[in-house]
């Protein structure tokens, strides 16, 4: 069998394990997660669990269940985010998940965790990232487990570890933008999390200071997902994805939340823009996208700031003449290192 991990520190092998899904991540729905993945990459890391017999198919008469599994839980695109020319498995590669379930079924997007894990570290250097967590324990978790498994969370989020194109865009912002963190990860969990897309359109549509709470969200996701989750995971599910929302600053209070306006930067609009870009939106489409959205500001607004992130580099804008063009993967593949966001 095949070292995959020759050549690697021990921090590094322990960190591309947790990302692989054999640490830490053994219960719910990581168990799950990590040998779907791995039954998907065909991966020799397959173990006995996740095989079922099947004769006279595949490798020794087995069939990896988890291939079973996903062949019989088809994803759902939604076509508000992703335009219709869009390829799913173009998405994938890029980093978006259409699949369903997602860290939201056990946590929120976990902004704070993120901010310690990234503060003072090159978001580039995944082996830092890994350290402060396992090492330093920088989020103070009480056990060695509970440490792997916050890693493996934001690795599966934020990229922390192994960063998707997608991942790694937001990661090489994140130095740039210090007011603006709550809108660069949002945009990047929404991604990451097709349960919080789903609830998106219940926040966003609502008028500042209207009463949101966590049943308005349940009953979007019961309407998406019809059978698929009891009563008592759509009040968990739910109260994950409203917490999102108020760490990203489009909810505010603790029960009995409001609508409040989230504040975004000039690096989050160019996020924004990136996304909805490799979602297949362009010119005017693209800045009516949910993406584009997320920014929570009017139209002349969010101009305003993909022009500040012209000044910036980050974009080439043309507005005037009923034309909006807005080029951004070009730059953020240059600025990223990440040609795929070029290609995407």
């Amino acid at each position: 069998m095949q070292n995959r991990h020759k050549g690697l520190s021990p921090l590094s092998r322990s960190a591309h394990r947790i990302s692989c899904g054999r640490a830490g991540a053994t219960r719910g729905e990581f168990g799950r997660q990590a040998r779907l993945e791995r039954a998907k990459r065909g991966s020799a890391l397959i173990g006995p669990r996740d095989w079922l017999p099947y004769p006279k198919t595949g490798i020794h008469g087995f069939i990896a269940a988890g291939t079973q599994m996903l062949e019989s839980a088809k994803p759902q695109t939604d076509r508000n985010w992703f335009a219709e020319e869009s390829c799913v498995d173009s998405s994938k590669s890029l980093g978006f998940r259409h699949d369903p379930g997602g860290v939201h079924l056990s946590k929120t997007m976990m902004l704070d965790d993120l901010a310690k894990v990234l503060q003072g570290s090159d978001p580039a250097n995944s082996e830092v990232a890994a350290r402060s967590i396992l090492e330093d324990n920088v989020l103070a978790k009480p056990t060695g487990s509970a440490r792997k498994l916050a890693l493996a969370r934001l690795n599966t989020l934020y990229g922390v570890v192994e960063p998707l194109p997608v991942q790694s865009a937001m990661l090489r912002l994140w130095p740039r933008s210090s007011a603006g963190h709550a809108l660069l990860a949002l945009p990047c969990a929404l991604a990451r999390e097709p349960l919080l897309r789903d609830c998106a359109a219940v926040v966003l549509a609502a008028p500042e200071g209207t009463a949101l709470r966590w049943p308005d969200l349940a009953a979007a996701l019961a309407q998406r997902h019809p059978g698929r989750y009891s009563p008592k995971m759509l009040k968990s599910l739910a109260q994950n994805c409203a917490s999102s929302w108020t760490q990203s600053g489009h909810l505010r209070g603790k029960v009995a939340k409001r609508r409040s306006r989230a504040v975004p930067s000039a690096e989050a609009a160019a996020y924004a823009a990136l996304l909805g870009s490799l979602a297949g939106f362009g010119g005017p489409a693209l800045l009516a996208s949910p993406w584009m959205q997320v920014l929570d500001r009017p139209e002349p607004e969010v101009i305003s700031l993909l022009r500040r992130a012209e000044a910036q580099g980050l974009l080439h804008l043309r507005v005037g003449g009923g034309v909006i063009q807005i080029d951004v993967r070009r730059t953020m593949a240059q600025l990223t290192g990440v040609t795929a966001l070029a290609d995407g």
